[in-house]
């Protein structure tokens, strides 16, 4: 048992390694040249977190003790997270922003600030809409858009509620992402590096508070429990009776 625990830890640690090694790269591109597309972020997803879930997975296993094995994923967790963080930092802000003609793009971009914004809700939801309907730009422009809008911050659903346990309150929750969202809308609009758009608030808000809600069912929930990416007095959180307050 020890002889495959020792192997486990060893793998465990190569899969991280490799892991981190993909990270460093995936980061570099991203500040460097952006992500131009959605498959980019979907194949992200599997190069990163596959080496590190299965890497976690072996590590934990070489524990005998339940708070080592969840100290493990926890770590593995706000690793990735961080990871995911820096990525939307380099994605849509960094790799955006032209340092060697900051000036002049400014000021071309105020110059179409029309073009470049949208304070109407669902205006540009419904010329997406338009285009998939008559097919006069193509399908791949509207769908990727409206798809990896929706699903960009979706992972903020996962990472907020099992890392911190104020945002597993439905209220806190959305209002952090709301505040979040409109924060990166205002940083693009500051520093003329996209658009400025508030279906792209919508439509992230969206995603994220889909996924907060299908984590909110029970069997997820376990699941997210058995799998130790969330703490299990998370179960008590809800299933406990409100105390009575002294008068």
């Amino acid at each position: 048992m020890e002889k495959r625990a020792r192997l486990n830890r060893i793998f465990g640690i190569a899969l991280l390694a490799a892991a981190l090694v993909v990270m460093g790269w995936q980061l570099a591109l991203i500040y460097i040249s952006g992500m131009r597309h959605v498959l980019h972020g979907l194949l992200l997803i599997l190069a990163v977190c596959g080496p590190l879930a299965l890497g976690t997975h072996l590590l934990a296993r070489s524990f005998s003790a339940e708070a080592d094995r969840r100290r493990v994923v926890r770590t593995a967790l706000f690793v990735l997270f961080g990871f995911y963080c820096a990525t939307l930092v380099g994605a849509l802000i960094v790799s955006r922003v032209d340092a060697l003609h900051f000036a002049e793009s400014r000021a071309d971009y105020w110059d179409n600030f029309d073009l470049m914004t949208n304070f109407r809700p669902f205006e540009t939801v419904r010329l997406y809409l338009n285009a998939i309907r008559y097919d006069y730009i193509g399908m791949e422009i509207p769908l990727s858009n409206l798809v990896g809008n929706a699903m960009l911050f979706m992972p903020m659903a996962v990472f907020l509620p099992c890392l911190f346990r104020p945002m597993r309150r439905f209220w806190l929750f959305a209002l952090t992402m709301a505040l979040v969202l409109v924060a990166v809308e205002a940083l693009q609009l500051l520093l003329a590096c996209g658009s400025c758009d508030v279906d792209d608030v919508l439509l992230n808000l969206t995603g994220t508070l889909i996924v907060f809600g299908v984590l909110k069912l029970p069997p997820v929930k376990r699941l997210l429990v058995r799998t130790r990416l969330m703490p299990e007095d998370a179960k008590a959180d809800e299933a406990a009776p409100p105390t009575a307050t002294a008068e």
